[in-house]
């Protein structure tokens, strides 16, 4: 045995995690670092802060409530709190979970009784009550549940709708909210696909029913008619609704951007996922960020416990922040803009998950907490063991000494009361008073309240007073035309706004009524402009037309009344392409000119028309005449030009149609080239792609002698689109004119477009010598075809072409010929190609964790590798192809979510980034992310920054795969060098020249030393985070960089009497396997003595020597019998003498 004093050292490697990863302290996604042991709730609260004159009180916390997903507040101030215990399950049917009332009986601010309603729910992710039950969301079915006998069990349910996916666990049916029109609203998310129909039941329940398909939406149900509805769709995992003063909805959403504003029928921004045909998508209502893009919950806040500058503010939970973000919204056309405020409460504390928002009986606002240290599905479905399922918080947000709410019942208030608490300052009377009266006027039908309700309307001088007692009469069927076609004529906008709303919801609405309400369509108010459209839209062509051209032409700079009106437009485009443009020429005569909005939608008009089933020509070529007589029109016309050729590209307008639309054009295509007007290029373009032989000869002209090598290029587009056989010869010009590479990889594409022996020829001669950010665009092309797939081979074989060039996307791909000579030279000089996700990339993950940390690549030399390899697909900081997901703010919130994205990018996929995969009738193999998959045509977006459209009837197979289209292998593709330079560049939270960058947590090993007790945590995270040192000798602890190839910590015994220790405690997951991985080496100076042990008991114990080999020994110690448990672990550094 080696005789070492007290100088021994003891090294361990940056991991020391259970198996499965379960119980770890690693740092989760978006979190800066582990995030420790959990506070107790008044811990929590201590660290908690909030602005002068503000405090946190606790109003609940377990085990009273425990992973709580969802609230809300009844009309005796109890809460109702729904918990989940089985989160992520992704299974239906029975499961642990339930709905428990909480209830204050003495006033003094702390619930002091539970009861639990329901067991037996899985996942119960929104709850609401009303009109005689409670609605719980229980993936698949939105139930409502009764308890019948007055026992405060639930006792009865009904299955109002079914058909909500449980595909992703985080997007379930949630936030059930009561609107401004008394009917129950709900979110569902991205990746969580559904199908909606009618339970049973369910009055409206019909066998044969089509239901709704869909996935991000926002959709609302009667509370009587029981009448289910899509209002609108798209954002990402929205979750939160509120509705503002006015009546306006607003929702929070994850990953994009945080705050929106929902519209009826809008369509909006997506996270993934193909749009249906001709979306043009609505955007947010921000331009900045809070603290980080994970958001749960958003209340609109306006009561007089607060002071004014905290009132009429919306409110929003941010997970990964561990805040409550502040916004205000200011009005802008139909919609608004959000402006960041000050944050209402910062936790300082990882566990904070603010799940709900709303205010309380008292009118201050309360928040609720589901407590745990996972806030991502990423890293619950990774080690769903480790998710705490022991805790929960309710806070209440207390301005001053607001007195606490005394026990009281709002339900035995008379209709009076009710009436007058409308105009409440509390904002949760306010609304739980008008869902009372809603469910009286529904069940009563009182003649009395309905007049009361009425003379509010028109009389109460308060604007919000007036839309609620509004929307009380619309739930109730009870507003009479006669009192409609007055407010139609109100002096505020929003009542008026309102009203036509209220009208086209009227069963049967009178002819007069609708006639009033689409004269508002030249109202002074984009609110009330926009509600014409929306109800012409339920009206006939003839009388729908008039009002969308009328109220887009006077759109002005409206973001959201355009896309609003196109919604509505193009369906009626399908066959009504003459009456829109009679509708234009009556509206705009002769030398008025077309308004600017309505000339920003003329493309999209005129790719609609020609998308039709039988495309209307005519009315498009008089459309375009129109256009082009118009000086002040040429942006709108060579947009519409452009458009018709890249449906001529992509053959998705037939050689015939292409014939006859261009004699139709031949007139005034001619007369813009001779006049050499605004679109003389594109008019010239569109008449060489129409077979004009007197075009074709004057733009061969023009290529020879133009020195624009972006007019040769357009020209060369022509040329190609038109199949003249010489277009490969003047393709090879362009490309040996030594263009820039972003032109010359446009010229490479327009190459590949050609689809010739001799094409393909050029394209192999080219690839090896092209610049590194070019060649990824050949390559996709040849890979395409399969004599072009071997050919490129065979350059591999004979290295000219380096295997690291091909992606396994292209790999895969060629395999898909079914060649077998081909099959062979890829196995041979380019490797196998898996099918499904390589299990090992954990083990790699690892490995490059312990090899990025320590490497030192150039940021600046690592932009120009993310050209090459990824900005193909990804943006950053503005650079790059907008494939896959802008990384500037996605997939790299820490340096373990970005290890992950990069080296196991299949580990989890979304639906809307699965690729898909398109052989075509004449052998081309294309592989991409969908962005529009109809009846009509598929739309992929393919690596390299573009689009490739596939006419439906030109495909011959279509399949969807399991793997990301971000191939796995990159450190394959590149040179260790490169990888260090392109992840110097990746771990960059800003740009290299911005002087404030700074690396991303745990991205780099800062190594040191520390001699005092108080320094050692700083170097202890980095490597084993969550593990603490008590004190080591021999001048403290290093940090070392590198030793034997891995970074190391070094301790020593603090005399030869005392071990050195490292603690932690850790939460075991449930499983049948569970072991304990830690990896030591040796020291020059000595052996040393290892000793492990686990809640005291010794379960390890080993000599490390100085000439063992390898230097490292990596120890695996079993803890499967503590399966479940919290244990403390301690690793030893021990003298042996």
């Amino acid at each position: 045995m080696a005789r070492l004093t007290s100088r021994c050292c003891l090294l361990l490697t940056s991991l020391c995690l259970p198996l499965p990863a379960a119980a770890d302290e690693r740092i989760p996604h978006a979190q800066d670092r582990p995030p420790g042991p959990a506070l107790a709730p008044q811990d929590a609260i201590a660290r908690m802060t909030v602005p002068p004159g503000f405090s946190v009180e606790l109003i609940a916390a377990e085990p009273d409530v425990v992973n709580p997903t969802a609230m809300t507040i009844d009309e005796r101030g109890r809460y109702w709190i729904t918990e989940s215990l089985e989160y992520p399950r992704r299974s239906p049917g029975p499961g642990k979970d339930r709905v428990r009332v909480l209830e204050d009986t003495d006033g003094d601010g702390r619930t002091d009784q539970t009861t639990v309603f329901m067991e037996g729910l899985n996942i119960p992710s929104g709850i609401a009550v009303g009109h005689g039950g409670v609605w719980v969301a229980n993936a698949p079915d939105l139930l409502f549940v009764q308890d019948t006998d007055g026992d405060g069990k639930a006792d009865s349910q009904e299955v109002v709708v079914t058909g909500f996916g449980r595909d992703d666990t985080h997007e379930l049916p949630n936030s059930l909210t009561w609107g401004p029109d008394g009917w129950l609203y709900g979110l569902n998310g991205v990746f969580n696909p559904s199908h909606i129909r009618y339970g049973p039941s369910n009055p409206n329940f019909k066998a044969d029913s089509e239901g709704w398909k869909f996935t991000c939406a926002m959709f609302r149900i009667h509370p009587a008619t029981r009448e289910f509805q899509v209002f609108c769709e798209g954002t990402s995992n929205p979750w939160g609704i509120a509705f503002d003063d006015a009546g306006e909805a607003f929702v929070s959403a994850c990953v994009i951007d945080h705050l929106w504003h929902l519209t009826e029928t809008g369509y909006y921004h997506r996270q993934g996922g193909p749009y249906p045909p001709f979306t043009w998508k609505i955007e947010s209502i921000v331009q900045h960020r809070h603290q980080k893009a994970a958001y749960c919950g958003i209340h609109w806040y306006d009561s007089d416990a607060y002071p004014e500058p905290f009132r009429r503010k919306l409110y929003m939970g941010n997970i990964h922040g561990g805040c409550i973000n502040s916004d205000r919204v200011i009005p802008q056309g139909a919609t608004y803009r959000g402006e960041p405020e000050n944050d209402l409460l910062t936790a300082n504390d990882a566990w904070f998950m603010p799940v709900v928002q709303k205010t309380g009986p008292d009118g201050c606002l309360c928040i609720l907490d589901w407590y745990d240290r996972y806030h991502c599905y990423q890293d619950a479905n990774r080690d769903p063991g480790g998710i705490d399922r022991l805790r929960g918080r309710l806070y209440r947000i207390r301005y001053q000494n607001t007195p606490h709410s005394r026990p009281f019942n709002l339900a035995t208030e008379t209709d009076q009361s009710l009436l007058e608490m409308l105009s409440s300052p509390n904002g949760f009377r306010r609304d739980t008073a008008q869902r009372l009266l809603s469910e009286r006027l529904l069940q009563n039908r009182s003649p009395q309240l309905q007049h009361s309700l009425h003379r509010l309307v028109t009389d109460n001088p308060q604007r919000e007073t007036r839309l609620r007692c509004l929307g009380i009469l619309g739930v109730a069927g009870m507003l009479e035309e006669p009192l409609l076609l007055t407010l139609l004529q109100d002096s505020e906008p929003i009542v008026r706004a309102r009203s036509i709303r209220a009208a086209r919801e009227l069963r049967t609405p009178s002819p007069e009524l609708l006639t009033a309400a689409l004269e508002r369509s030249s109202d002074a108010a984009h609110s009330v402009r926009l509600q014409t459209v929306i109800t012409a839209a339920r009206q006939p062509a003839a009388a729908a037309m008039p009002v969308l051209v009328s109220v887009l032409a006077q759109a002005d700079d409206d973001p959201l009344t355009p896309r609003i009106v196109w919604k509505h437009l193009q369906p009626l485009l399908e066959q009504q392409a003459a009456l829109f443009v009679a509708e234009v020429r009556r509206q705009n005569p002769a030398g008025k000119g077309i308004p600017a909005s309505v000339l920003q939608l003329l493309p999209r008009i005129a790719e609609r028309v020609l998308a039709a089933a039988t495309p209307d020509n005519a009315s498009l070529a008089a459309l375009l005449d129109l256009l082009l007589l118009d000086p002040t029109s040429s942006t709108a016309a060579d947009q519409c030009l452009q458009l018709l050729l890249s449906r001529l590209r992509s053959g998705e307008t037939t050689a015939a149609a292409a014939e006859n639309l261009g004699q139709l054009l031949r007139q005034p295509l001619q007369k813009a080239v001779t006049e050499n007007s605004p679109v003389a290029v594109s008019a010239l373009q569109l008449l060489v792609a129409t077979q004009s032989a007197d075009a074709t000869k004057l733009a061969r002209q023009k290529f020879e002698q133009a020195t624009d090598p972006e007019l040769r290029l357009q020209l060369l587009d022509a040329f190609i689109i038109a199949r003249t056989p010489d277009a490969e010869k003047l393709a090879r010009s362009l490309i040996e004119s030594n263009p820039q590479p972003e032109l010359l990889r446009k010229i490479i594409l327009a190459t590949g477009r050609i689809r010739t022996p001799e094409a393909s020829r050029l394209l192999l001669e080219k690839t090896p010598t092209l610049p590194p950010d070019v060649r990824p665009a050949a390559i996709e092309i040849l890979t395409d075809q399969l004599p072009s797939s071997i050919q490129l081979m065979e350059l591999v074989r004979d290295g000219k072409v380096e295997p690291g060039n091909i992606n396994s996307n292209q790999a895969r791909k060629m395999l898909l010929f079914k060649d077998q000579s081909l099959m062979d030279l890829v196995t041979r000089h380019w490797g196998s190609v898996r099918t499904e996700r390589d299990p090992a990339r954990q083990e790699l993950i690892a490995r490059m964790r312990n090899e990025l940390r320590v490497a030192r690549g150039n940021p600046v030399a690592g932009k120009a590798v993310f050209a090459k390899v990824c900005g193909q697909c990804h943006k950053m900081y503005g650079e790059g192809a907008d494939v896959g997901p802008d990384i500037t703010r996605n997939g790299r919130a820490s340096f373990e979510q970005l290890l992950s994205n990069v080296f196991d990018p299949s580990l989890v996929i979304g639906a809307a980034y699965q690729a898909q995969t398109i052989v075509t009738t004449n052998g081309q193999i294309i592989t991409g992310l969908p962005v529009e998959d109809n009846d009509q045509r598929v739309v992929l977006k393919i690596q390299g920054n573009r689009t490739e459209t596939v006419p439906r009837s030109d495909i011959e197979q279509q399949v969807t795969s399991p793997l990301s289209l971000m191939p796995e292998g990159l450190e394959k593709q590149l040179q260790p060098s490169e990888l260090h330079d392109l992840f110097a560049w990746l771990t960059l939270d800003k740009p290299p020249t911005d002087p404030n960058a700074r690396f991303l947590p745990g991205a780099r090993i800062e190594p040191g030393k520390a001699r005092k007790t108080a320094d050692y945590p700083q170097f202890v995270e980095q490597l084993l985070p969550g593990f603490s040192v008590e004190s080591s000798g021999e001048g403290g602890i290093e940090l070392l960089e590198n030793h034997f190839g891995r970074p190391a910590l070094r301790t020593h015994p603090p005399d030869k009497n005392r071990p050195c220790r490292l603690s932690a405690t850790m939460q075991l997951p449930v499983a049948a396997k569970i072991k304990l991985r830690i990896s030591v080496a040796s020291h020059e100076q000595g052996d040393w003595q290892l000793d492990v042990k686990i809640n005291g008991q010794q379960r390890h114990k080993s000599i490390i020597r100085p000439n063992q080999n390898p230097r490292w020994k990596d120890l695996e110690i079993d803890l499967s019998d503590l399966s479940g448990q919290k244990v403390s672990i301690d690793l030893f550094n021990t003298p042996n003498d």
